[in-house]
């Protein structure tokens, strides 16, 4: 008899969806388009959303740019304000509404970098997935390969010095040259904060 009581309320809770509340929703596709937001895990938030991110200067050639994923506040030009994640890649696009920047590959103790041209193809990375908790208090949150929780924030010093985003920073202990140092990053979620109703 308490055997078929216990399948009884297995039954029950495998159908009731309680077994799978605690692993996340995954999205390769979002309906909407977001900005970007660093959520300290570590340390008190400001707001409920996290320190704003936009894409900061990396670099140039002809035909190109380069960005990364910086704080707004170490690169205060918010030019490409609006993301969207479609078929596993991330998309930045302009004011206006153009998209001609894609997310780069990302490797462990890598940027969270970004190409742009409207002259050249680059094939975008379809390595980055939304999460999403199933809680209401909670955004999405972007997963690269998916693992969301190795992001860092990393001060970088030189001439375009900015706080920029990581992946997982532990790969990168006692690697000189770097541009950072690992002992200065703090750990983040980046949180996906809807433009409209996502």
């Amino acid at each position: 008899m308490l055997a078929i009581l216990i399948c009884l309320l297995f039954s029950f809770y495998a159908r009731s969806g309680l077994a799978t509340r605690s692993r996340p929703t995954v999205y390769q596709d979002l309906p909407c388009k977001f900005s970007l937001a660093a959520w300290n895990v570590t340390r008190h938030n400001a707001n409920s959303t996290g320190v704003p991110l936009v894409l900061g200067q990396d670099g140039a050639t002809d035909g190109a740019s380069y960005e990364v994923t910086s704080t707004s506040a170490s690169y205060p030009y918010n030019v490409y304000p609006l993301v969207s994640l479609s078929d596993g890649s991330l998309r930045a696009y302009r004011a206006s509404g153009v998209w001609l920047t894609n997310a780069t590959a990302l490797v462990s103790g890598g940027l969270l970098s970004w190409f742009t041209s409207a002259l050249f193809d680059r094939e975008a990375a379809r390595i980055y997935t939304a999460l999403e908790f199933h809680n209401p208090t909670r955004l999405r949150v972007l997963a690269a390969h998916g693992i969301y929780d190795r992001w860092s924030l990393c001060p970088f010093d030189g001439t375009l010095a900015q706080t920029s985003v990581v992946f997982n920073v532990s790969a990168d202990e006692g690697m000189p040259g770097l541009g950072f140092d690992p002992s200065r990053c703090w750990a983040v979620r980046i949180q996906l904060v809807p433009a409209d109703t996502c």
